[in-house]
């Protein structure tokens, strides 16, 4: 289990290094992944969300995975705030053989991740104008987290979560954050083939976009989005890597890189992204499919695909209910 002793709060002289918090517990288990093991906010300043053995001598079963296992399941905690709260940093730990967590609060969307270690924003430095962002959390809320686990390695391994919630105080927050998370259909992806698909998601409401991401499987070979409005569409994010799945935010701070699709770098568009009703954005996976088996969504992280567009916004919302575009095959 995770040390017992505290994290430090963010401060601006720790932040230029640009360096995420890792291996604070002096975990020495036999289990891959001791190093993603960070220390719990200080009590009066967050709380830590922790999913995992309480014997790593002994785990239950529901932690350990075989070799060769694959399985998804939902893990149910409780929260460690005692009154309604409101928070924006999040520091996302997972131990290897992680493909995601979503997790969610009382049927709401709280966040996830596909990246083993991931800070939301990153390293924890907030932009000027999302100084007063905060999102909701009721005390003691009933936490659920969809855990997608597999192991393709030749030993044991553990399921383990670790996520930081830092508290905003209150006077401080004068706008909330939705989380984005719009699916659509992979049925297309038959087997043996190389297709696209996607969807366009309505923008609700005027704001801005704080990240974006795409929830998919190893047999994708890209992930695009494009922000329409009116006549002009622009491509916003680009990510080639399904194994190791990127997110980039969109802020007056953060300098996202071009994307290049020869030499599959992640990027992106830098600066705010605003967005007002009649917007949208469009998303699309590149699929290739090389199994004998149709995809349908499963999952399944090297036999089935998914494609989901996620991230976080404030002052609008993204509709879940996307309207789906028309595949192509590539070859």
């Amino acid at each position: 289990m995770p040390a017992s002793t505290t994290a430090t709060t963010p401060t601006t002289a720790q932040q230029p290094e640009h360096k995420l918090a890792m291996d604070e517990c002096g975990l020495h288990t036999k289990y891959a992944g001791d190093e993603y093991c960070i220390k719990p906010p200080p009590a009066d300043k967050g709380f830590q969300l922790h999913i995992g053995p309480s014997n790593y001598d002994n785990p239950e079963a529901q932690y350990l995975l075989q070799p060769g296992e694959e399985n998804v399941v939902n893990m149910s905690a409780t929260s460690g705030n005692d009154k309604d709260v409101l928070y924006y940093f999040r520091q996302y730990r997972m131990r290897p053989g992680s493909h995601h967590v979503i997790l969610s609060a009382n049927g709401k969307s709280i966040g996830g991740t596909q990246n083993l270690a991931r800070d939301q924003p990153d390293y924890g430095i907030i932009p000027p104008e999302n100084q007063d962002v905060g999102l909701p959390l009721g005390a003691h809320a009933k936490i659920s987290a969809n855990m997608h686990f597999y192991n393709f390695s030749d030993k044991p391994m553990v399921r383990e979560l670790w996520v930081n919630y830092w508290y905003k105080d209150p006077a401080q927050v004068k706008e909330t954050a939705n989380r984005i998370f719009s699916p659509t259909g992979v049925s297309a992806a038959v087997a043996h083939s190389h297709v696209v698909v996607g969807a366009s998601c309505p923008i609700n409401g005027t704001g801005r976009i704080l990240s974006l991401s795409g929830h998919r499987h190893l047999n994708n070979v890209r992930f695009s989005v494009w922000h329409k409005s009116g006549s002009q569409r622009d491509l916003v994010f680009e990510d080639f890597d399904s194994e190791h799945p990127g997110e980039l935010e969109f802020n007056s701070i953060a300098q996202n890189p071009v994307p290049n699709p020869m030499t599959k770098v992640m990027g992106g568009v830098s600066g705010i992204l605003n967005v007002k009703p009649g917007d949208a954005l469009d998303f699309e996976c590149e699929i290739v499919n090389n199994t004998n088996k149709n995809f349908f969504g499963a999952n399944e992280a090297q036999d089935d695909e998914m494609c989901i567009l996620t991230g976080d916004l404030v002052g609008g919302s993204v509709s879940a209910g996307c309207s789906a575009m028309a595949s192509r095959k590539l070859d």
